[in-house]
């Protein structure tokens, strides 16, 4: 009986879900043009040439950072920033109330859902929540036939909708405020979350 335990929680042990022991990928030291803040980003990651969030609307310093491929077409995603809190969003209040009445939020019914938290000593912000990415698909149909006519999309392109987890933490400074964001598809959300930690244990804001 006692073999049989044994055996059976070395099984409970083997069988734990792959991305529990996956190797956590390089990291370098990522410093914020202006000085603001620094971190550890996984050096793998490429760095993305997206404007961030509302720069059109305030003065905002940082980078964002896209994993590797995967199956779902739309990679992970960690971006640290940096708003001044000029001109527009002026408050980390402001930016939070704004990105919970995102257009593309798909759990709206949960309302402003926030919680404290701490990271680098320092209260924050954080909140989770889902929104969607339209990954377009490919104009022509698959093997047509040799009756099919022309296809006319007169609303949009064909596209499949991918389920994004979200999560925030946002930091107050002295002058503006920090946003630490962690973006990824539901199905490998938890396989680059471990990643994301390891970016807010090493974050160090540079203005008090």
């Amino acid at each position: 009986m006692q073999r049989m335990i044994v055996i059976l929680a070395i099984m409970a042990l083997s069988s734990s879900p792959p991305f529990a022991s996956e190797p956590l990928p390089p990291f370098a030291k990522y410093t914020c043009e202006g000085f603001y803040f620094r971190a550890l980003v996984p050096s793998i990651w490429m760095r993305s040439d997206r404007n961030p969030p509302y720069a059109d609307m305030t003065r905002v310093a940082g980078a964002k950072f896209e994993g590797t491929p995967n199956g779902e077409d739309v990679p992970a995603s960690i971006s640290l920033y940096w708003y001044s809190g000029e001109r527009s969003f002026t408050t980390p209040d402001s930016y939070i109330n704004a990105r919970l009445g995102s257009m593309a939020r798909e759990d709206a019914e949960r309302g402003r859902a926030t919680f404290d938290t701490q990271v680098a000593g320092r209260k924050a912000t954080g909140f989770k929540m889902k929104t969607f990415e339209l990954v377009m698909l490919p104009h022509d149909r698959l093997k047509p036939g040799k009756d099919d006519g022309p296809i006319v999309y007169e609303l949009a392109p064909p596209s499949r909708k991918v389920i994004m987890d979200d999560q925030y933490i946002v930091l107050p400074a002295s002058k503006g405020y920090f946003v630490l964001h962690y973006r990824a598809p539901e199905s490998i959300v938890e396989a680059n979350r471990p990643i994301f930690d390891k970016v807010i244990a090493s974050f160090e804001p540079l203005v008090p």
